[in-house]
């Protein structure tokens, strides 16, 4: 899939989508749910090494409120999706190769992909049926945070078709600091997230 840049300059990735059934169905309007409450000061800082568990609290909870606003469920943390969403997040930011016309969903170095790596955290094991996706962002600047992260997938429509699926059950979200491209490598309050999200029937 091709990367996606902002207007100033910021790799703000492509979104990476698997499952036995890929078809992403509309959003049915539902009644909206009592208002969820984040962390603001979380959501709005980049994530540091002392920060990382504020900022993926951040994430998921500003995520389940995009969801739950709609009358839809509220995801669920797995420790395997949040492992693939980890290993991912780290590698992208030791390597630094997404940007311009790179593919931010499959390690260079690895070959890995998000099934690859959704599999081998051991996420459901001989399924019935299944499904899996993963989002990714990075920015620097004003634009590190989970807010931002957020606010560019749900202006994006195949970001905001995977936040707002329906059958989707659970979530791994990770916050890593720093930049996955080299055009943030030196920009202060710079901030890398994949989120992982899936289903498992068995």
């Amino acid at each position: 899939m091709q990367s996606h840049m902002s207007r100033t300059g910021k790799l703000l990735s492509t979104a990476a989508a698997a499952a036995l059934s890929a078809t992403l169905f509309p959003v049915v309007a539902a009644p909206p749910a009592a208002a969820v409450t984040c962390d603001q000061a979380a959501a709005n800082r980049a994530p540091t090494a002392g920060t990382i568990t504020q900022a993926r609290a951040a994430v998921m909870c500003l995520i389940n409120a995009q969801r739950t606003q709609r009358g839809l469920p509220s995801l669920t943390i797995s420790q395997a999706l949040t492992n693939a969403a980890q290993q991912h997040a780290v590698a992208a930011v030791q390597l630094k190769w997404w940007g311009p016309g790179k593919d931010p969903h499959r390690n260079p170095q690895t070959g890995s992909t998000p099934q690859s790596r959704i599999q081998a955290a051991g996420y459901c094991p001989n399924p019935r049926s299944w499904e899996f996706n993963e989002i990714t962002y990075t920015g620097w600047g004003g634009s590190g945070t989970p807010q931002a992260a957020v606010n560019w997938w749900m202006n994006s429509p195949a970001h905001r078709a995977i936040i707002l699926k329906p059958s989707l059950r659970e979530i791994g979200p990770w916050a890593q600091p720093g930049s996955a491209d080299r055009a943030g490598a030196s920009s202060p309050g710079a901030g890398t997230y994949v989120v992982t999200f899936g289903r498992c029937q068995r």
